[in-house]
């Protein structure tokens, strides 16, 4: 079975040959690797030329930035495999994944998705965190959290012709990956294969910026909500094309001063936790403005100053 990898790249030049020589690197050796490249301002195109000369391997640059979804659901199209797969182009897989994924698929005709356990890795490539599971499992109702990372999913195309490919409203924010396997999940079981399949990157360097789209603030929140009408009506606001009472949702999210307080807390901790101590005062004076008398922004307050006293 050939399997049809997707890598969406937008400045990685750091990392897109790590994750190119990991896919070079599989066992299983029936793929392609379908890379589309959101007009990288760096050099990451050309770090990717020389790879080329492998026919498996296919480049494609948009002529202008289109965004990470875009970008995403037009190299969807682009497949000519049995099975579907990404890896995010400053991601990496050991070289076994593959091989035990479309294991899966071999042994069981009837599953059309498959997902593994995964670890988070540093810039280095040092694991730093992954949960141990003792079997594989079929995953048979919808989770409001799966034990998988999203683009490490392998599936059948038949699955993008039924479900469509990912909703354009999750733009900018992310989620789409995870509101598609809910949908995906409603109607089909997925199997879990126990082994760490792919490796996450933890990117210091790339801290979310949540200070023009707050919107990213409250995506799990939104995700949720349609998780909850999915498990207890079969559909939600976006399958039924009620866009409207989604953004009514979302603004009801935004305008609630004590969520989106503690939002941008938690995001300035993380942001300490990173050492970027310019972004996490910024986040922690939006935190104080819209609550002041959080005992637990103070705290992080606290930890901002240490940090700063003694870094």
């Amino acid at each position: 079975m050939t399997v049809s990898i997707i890598m969406c790249a937008y400045n990685v030049s750091e990392f897109i040959d790590r994750a190119i020589q990991s896919i070079l690197a599989q066992t299983h050796q029936q793929w392609e690797l379908i890379i589309c490249d959101d007009a990288s301002t760096d050099d990451t195109v050309s770090k990717i030329k020389p790879y080329l000369t492998d026919n498996r391997i296919h480049l494609y640059v948009q002529p202008q930035n289109i965004g990470y979804l875009k970008n995403k659901n037009h190299a969807f199209t682009l497949y000519t495999g049995d099975l579907f797969t990404q890896l995010d182009a400053d991601d990496t897989c050991p070289p076994n994944r593959l091989e035990k994924q479309v294991e899966i698929f071999l042994k069981h005709p009837e599953i059309k998705i498959c997902g593994s356990n995964f670890q988070q890795i540093d810039l280095n490539d040092r694991p730093l965190e992954s949960i141990a599971y003792k079997e594989d499992f079929i995953i048979s109702k919808i989770q409001d959290n799966y034990p998988f990372w999203f683009p490490g999913l392998m599936f059948r195309p038949e699955l993008i012709r039924e479900f469509g490919l990912f909703s354009e409203y999750f733009t900018g924010i992310f989620g789409d990956d995870n509101y598609w396997t809910v949908r995906v999940n409603r109607k089909y079981p997925i199997y879990f294969i126990k082994d760490v399949l792919y490796n996450y990157r933890i990117n210091p360097n790339s801290l979310t910026n949540v200070f023009n789209n707050p919107r990213k603030l409250i995506v799990m929140e939104i995700v949720q909500k349609l998780i909850d009408q999915q498990r207890n009506t079969g559909t939600d606001w976006l399958e039924q094309n009620q866009e409207q009472e989604m953004r009514s949702f979302e603004q009801q999210l935004l305008n609630n001063k004590k969520l989106m307080a503690e939002k941008y807390r938690l995001w300035c901790a993380k942001a300490i936790d990173k050492n970027d101590l310019k972004q996490a005062k910024s986040l922690l004076d939006l935190s104080f403005n819209l609550q002041r008398t959080n005992p637990a922004t103070l705290k992080t307050a606290f930890y901002y100053l240490r940090r700063k006293l003694f870094n």
